[in-house]
């Protein structure tokens, strides 16, 4: 459906786009949260989660995205981004929670004569 800048705002249900981005594949397994916006200029935009954007050459995109894809695994409550020709990725086996970091700060030493 078309609508002019003229037309109010009426609908609960819009579609925005079309949009054009490429899935990002790491080893035969689309990494998931993770689309490409390739350029002629040889870079490429890095979009997660629809939200932040990094823009990257080819090859810092071959260095960045297999960290990349294994952080969204892990945050996703897998052990790492599947390799190879595995059947699925795998589970994570129980780990520690987050825990609280507390600073501590010392005095300064004292002297004999104090």
């Amino acid at each position: 459906m078309h609508m002019d800048d003229e037309t109010p705002y009426t609908f609960a249900v819009n579609f925005p786009g079309p949009f054009e981005h490429h899935d990002v594949v790491v080893e035969g397994w689309r990494v998931p949260l993770l689309q490409a916006h390739p350029r002629d200029d040889g870079r490429v935009m890095l979009i997660l989660d629809r939200r932040l954007g990094l823009d990257l050459s080819v090859a810092e995109a071959e260095r960045v995205v297999p960290f990349l894809a294994d952080a969204i695994a892990v945050a996703l409550g897998y052990g790492a981004h599947p390799r190879g020709d595995v059947d699925r990725p795998l589970e994570r086996g129980p780990h520690p929670r987050p825990e609280r970091v507390v600073d501590v700060m010392l005095e300064p030493a004292r002297s004999a004569a104090d």
